[in-house]
């Protein structure tokens, strides 16, 4: 094994998630070979199956394990979070002396270039390597009229991202306790670098094919949008036209930062509110500091 040696995590709780890792398969089956050290693990839930299916189509793109969670929690948001501190610790035992990174790629999440563990790797490797690294969310706030901005998400990088092989070992126990995202976010940026990575990125189901074609985006993560749909848009191949189109983007995004600012006003509360305002905060941002600019918050 390469000492640059990364993992692609794959967590699997029943047969609607196999069946989209296994449309996953087949996109990175038709990429160019990655040139870089890479492996999978499969990680089930303790109430799942192993998936034969699923070993049998990553071990066509790379060295491929399985791996079975075993903390028995079970609910959301617990058992996600405990499946990942499973598959971290498994990870940092049995990868250890490896710079490379762990990524917890979920089944809404999905390549979106031929070369993107490469890019990814890259961008790992440039400059200190940090303890992890992905899609930043800033502090996102609800615009009420005729009242104070209410405080509705706290900075933090979204899961389905890249961590040192040795992160669950860098981690207090403190680390551990509540949604993991949200709770590492703060205890990585003490212990090492935490980067904003652009090339992973929010993406959803009315957009996608757009992002696609956008050559700063190698990792596409549909956030709370219908999971299968999404991922069939994903691997979709692009047409002739939709590459022709490609210049009106920038137009279409503005069109559609628009719309947003609009639903904002009517949309007030649930998932959907969080989901619109959280995208404005990261257009703000990315209008502020420019896309190759953005750090995380201290």
């Amino acid at each position: 094994m390469s000492k640059q040696h990364h993992v692609i995590i794959l967590p699997y709780y029943c047969q609607d998630e196999i069946n989209r890792y296994l449309k996953i398969a087949r996109l990175m089956q038709s990429f160019p070979k990655q040139n870089v050290s890479h492996s999978f693990l499969l990680t089930a839930s303790p109430l799942a199956e192993f998936s034969q299916e699923l070993l049998e189509a990553y071990s066509q793109i790379a060295p491929t394990r399985h791996f079975k969670c075993p903390s028995q929690v079970f609910g959301y948001p617990e058992g996600p979070t405990a499946m990942y501190w499973d598959a971290m610790d498994f990870v940092a035992k049995e990868y250890q002396g490896s710079t490379g990174f762990s990524l917890w790629l979920e089944s809404d999440m999905c390549p979106a270039k031929p070369n993107w563990l490469e890019r990814l790797s890259n961008e790992w490797y440039h400059d200190e390597t940090p303890v992890m690294m992905g899609c930043y969310v800033p502090e996102v706030f609800k615009y009420r009229l005729f009242r104070q901005p209410k405080l509705i998400l706290d900075p933090h990088v979204n899961g389905g991202a890249c961590y040192a092989i040795n992160f669950s070992n860098v981690m207090p126990p403190e680390a551990r306790i509540g949604v993991f995202d949200m709770s590492v976010y703060g205890h990585a940026k003490l212990v090492g670098q935490v980067r904003a990575s652009q090339q992973i990125t929010f993406s959803n189901t009315h957009r996608v094919r757009r992002d696609l074609l956008d050559p700063e985006k190698v990792l596409l993560h549909g956030f709370m949008q219908d999971k299968d749909t999404f991922i069939d848009q994903c691997v979709k191949p692009l047409t002739t036209v939709e590459m022709k189109s490609a210049n009106w983007s920038p137009v279409r995004d503005q069109i559609e930062s628009w719309q947003r600012r609009v639903r904002v006003q009517f949309v007030r509360r649930g998932h959907r509110a969080m989901l619109e305002n959280m995208l404005l905060a990261k257009e703000r941002l990315e209008k502020d500091h420019g896309r190759k600019q953005i750090r995380p918050a201290a």
